[in-house]
Order: C-alpha cells, then structure tokens, then sequence
C-alpha cells in the first residue's frame, strides 16, 4: 500500500458500504450477479450488481509482483505501484511537452548515476556526486511544471474514497470507490493511466522507496527475520524476493529498467478488472468497450519456468537482533486449487485459530510458552507455497521450547485423527469467514481478482468451499505425514542480542 492516510479511507469506506448495502451477499448467489465480459485486447472486466446503495467500487489488477522479478531489478513491481499515481501527459502536469525535454535528460543523467552507483566500492565518488548535483537540479527544475496527486484530486472533488494500490508476490492492485454517477470518469481516468503512465519523479520516488525499506524492514526485526526465512526456504524460486525489494536493486534500477518492465507486464491481456455495485453490465460494457478497448494489447507475459527443487534436508537460520526472540517453522507444500492445500488450511485453523485452537490453549494458555502462534500458507499462491508456523515466545522461554511445542502437535496429528466435531466446527468456520469475506463490494471485488487473475477462473471460488468441505481426518493425516517431515522442513530464529559485558 502507498499511503496509510489511504489505508485508513480504505477501512472506512468498507464500513460505508456494509452499512448501506445489502448486509450478505450469499456466496452460491454470487454466480448469478456476475457478468464477464471480455474485451478485444485481452482485458478481462467482471461486474458484480449490487443495488443497495448509489455507488460503486472497483478493483483491478496485473498479474505481476515480485515473483516476477530478477537479480538487479527487485522490488520494481512495487516502485512501479508507487508512479502509477504519478500520472500521464494529461494528468499531472501543466506543460507535458517542456516537461518531456527535462525528463529526457533526467533519464540520461539518472541512468548514468545508477550504473556508477552499482559499482558499489569501486564506484568514482566525485562521479557520482556530481551526476547526483546534476540530477536535483534537472528535478528541481521539473518539479515547476508537475501538479501534486491531480489523481487523488480529481477522485476527492467527485466524491471518490479509497483510492489505493497494493502490491504483492503475485499480483499489483489499484482500488477506489466512487459514486454511481462517475461511472464514465472511472473509465476515462484509469484507462489513461493503464495507457499512458508517465513514469514521472522516478529517482525521487526511488528514494523514497529505498527509505521505506528502511523503515518497514531494516528497522523491524518480524521483516528481516522473514527475509531471511524465505531467503533459505527458496533456493531457486523467486518467491525469496522481498516484495519491497533488495536495496542494492532499488538504488541501482533504471528508468528504462522499469519501464521495460511496465512494457512486459502491465498490459491489458495481463490484467482483471472488477467492478461492483450499483452498475447495469449492459449499460457500462459500451462504456468500458470506448475507454479500454483501444489500449493496445501487449506481448503475452513470458512463460515461467523456474521450479523449486525438492527439498533434500532441513535448514536452520539464526540470527541476533536488539528485540525479542521469535521463531518461523515452514514446509514446501503444493498450492490452490490441490486437496493439499485445502488440508493446510484446515489444518492451520484447528492448530492455531482462535482461543479454543490447540496450541492456543497449549502453547499459550496452559504452558505459557509463547505469547503468540499462528499458522497458515505463504508467500502466495500461483506456485508451490510454504505452510508456515510463526510464534512469539514468552520470557524466558526460548525459540527452541516453543519450536519442540509446535512439533509435538505436529506429530500428534500425523498419527490421531482429528475429531469429526473439530473437523466440521472448523469447517463451518472457514466456510462463514469465506461468506463474510464478500459482505462489500471490496470483498466481493477481491474474491473476483484473486481467482480470476491468480487462478484463470473467477468461478474457482466455489471450488475453494468444495475442497474445503470435502477435507477428512485422514486427509488431514496424510498432508502431515507427506509434508510436515524433517527434511522438508526450514526454521529460522530471532534470538536477543547478548548485551555486552
């Protein structure tokens, strides 16, 4: 996400429409509220009708995120994320044609600070300096002509709230909400910016994500303890790259970097658009057809090739940090829609969901090990993910007590089935979580991209329920048996730095 203000709107305007919507939207009713409709370059748009309320919200997304990225450009799915709110040669600026001569010459001078910089050490430090003084004068200069969040602007002033992107492993979304009435300023807004994005303040916005890192990474022990998790848990997958991405990437990325990556991969026959609320498919289809459907459609995304190898013998991490121990425990598992899968996520609510959970009540409650335990499957879901167990242990307990606690249960499911009352109250659970998950229209919006985009078929969230309800005790059994074992296993500590003597 790129602004907490906005996160914070995002919140509220859920709250918004739970209150003047209709209270549920019932998942099975879901099918017949949806159209889908396919445009000639590829875009995929589904509209959900709700018709409880004047207003509307949208979500769409590309199916790129840090997976699809490679040594020396991490983190540019996210950077990108961030100068999609920069706006195009319409939007936020007062002169786009002198503005273009000074950002050619940005691109120039950028370029050629960022390859000295990645010089590391044996970069020329006059050099860089004085490419570094020549770039913030060509911005300084820039900055006369660009107008600050027009986006932002234009969406407030006709009654928009939550306006937002985020950006993920596997996919980059951007939201807002809008009344009924400014269905056609939606269209003609976001099908510029899928056009025409202008990559504007790019090396100042690459050093604002670089102090993000900072702050959301280096600075918190949870993020650079899950770093170094994934870092051991994938050899070969991209699933190891930070979203926000390495700092070294992010200092030396390039302008022409990123946007041969905006060229791969936001595209029209990459991206899913979902758009719910108070619309009459048959009346926005045209609408949506005269904004979007003369985006060009770009090359198909390159087919991806890399699989983790099987995991041949447990790997540990441990490392010593100024803050309180904690513990990840993780195993390579088979993602949506496998029966594998679906056993995970049963199996993570009956060990670790909610105060009548079995490691709450052990860990936590009876034993006082941990502070906290939770489980569940990470870091996405277009490819083979990890069940992983994350847990803060109590003082003075240590990782290594709470770790043997985890394993003990582990072990106890691999060889006691569990009940059929456990099993279907955990059922029922994940079953009415699901339908909440779809009491507003960003609800109903999410579950619409994340199957259709991440699983090629909106209609696989029935699939998900199926899979649910048809988990057994035995399959439960089997999942640990297969997947939970040693050799398959990575554990990474966060132990407190020994104060020195």
């Amino acid at each position: 996400m790129r602004n907490p203000r906005r996160i914070r709107q995002a919140a509220l305007v859920t709250a918004f429409f739970l209150a003047l919507g209709p209270a549920l939207l019932p998942a099975q009713s879901l099918e017949e509220k949806v159209t889908a409709h396919t445009l000639k370059n590829g875009l995929t748009v589904l509209f959900a009708e709700r018709h409880g309320a004047p207003v509307f919200s949208t979500l769409y997304g590309f199916k790129v995120g840090s997976v699809d990225e490679h040594p020396g450009i991490t983190g540019t799915a996210h950077l990108f994320e961030h100068m999609a709110f920069k706006g195009t040669p319409r939007i936020g600026t007062k002169d786009y044609g002198k503005e273009k001569v000074l950002m050619d010459r940005i691109a120039e001078v950028g370029r050629e600070w960022s390859l000295e910089l990645a010089k590391g050490d044996l970069a020329d430090k006059d050099k860089v300096a004085g490419l570094r003084a020549e770039l913030t004068r060509l911005e300084n200069e820039q900055s006369a002509f660009i107008v600050k969040d027009e986006i932002d602007l234009i969406y407030s002033n006709a009654g928009g709230v939550g306006l937002n992107a985020g950006t993920g492993t596997d996919q980059t979304m951007y939201m807002i909400s809008l009344p009924a009435n400014r269905f056609e300023l939606f269209c003609l807004m976001e099908s510029e910016r899928i056009r025409n994005a202008v990559l504007r303040e790019f090396y100042i916005e690459r050093s604002v994500v670089q102090e993000e890192r900072k702050q959301t990474t280096d600075a918190v022990p949870a993020r650079l303890l899950g770093e170094m998790f994934m870092g051991a848990a994938f050899i070969a997958h991209p699933y190891k790259n930070p979203v926000v991405g390495w700092a070294s990437d992010i200092d030396s990325v390039t302008l022409e970097e990123a946007q041969a990556f905006k060229r791969k991969y936001y595209t029209p026959n990459n991206c899913v658009l979902a758009i719910v609320g108070d619309v009459h498919p048959q009346k926005a289809i045209p609408v949506v057809e005269k904004y979007f459907g003369d985006i060009p459609r770009g090359p198909d995304p390159p087919v991806f090739r890399t699989v983790e190898p099987r995991q041949l013998g447990e790997r540990r991490v441990r490392f010593e940090f100024d803050a309180e121990p904690q513990l990840m425990m993780g195993f390579h598992k088979p993602t949506f829609p496998s029966k594998e899968d679906a056993a995970a996520a049963v199996l993570a609510y009956i060990l670790t969901t909610g105060r009548t959970s079995r490691m709450y009540k052990d860990i936590i409650q009876d034993r006082q090990l941990a502070v906290s335990v939770s489980a569940g499957s990470t870091p996405g879901v277009r490819f083979p993910n990890l069940f992983v167990f994350s847990a803060a242990p109590r003082s003075p307990h240590t990782p290594e007590e709470v770790e043997a606690a985890i394993l003990e249960h582990i072990e106890k499911v691999k060889t006691e089935p569990v009940t059929e009352r456990e099993l279907r109250k955990v059922k029922n659970n994940l079953d009415a979580q699901f339908i909440r998950s779809m009491s507003s229209n960003f609800g109903i919006a999410i579950q619409l991209i994340r199957y259709q985009l991440l699983s090629g078929d909106w209609k696989l969230f029935q699939k998900y329920r199926e899979l649910i309800a048809a988990v057994t005790a035995d399959d439960l059994m089997d999942f640990a048996k297969t997947y939970l074992t040693t050799e398959n296993r990575t554990v990474a500590y966060l132990v407190k730095k020994a104060k020195a003597s």
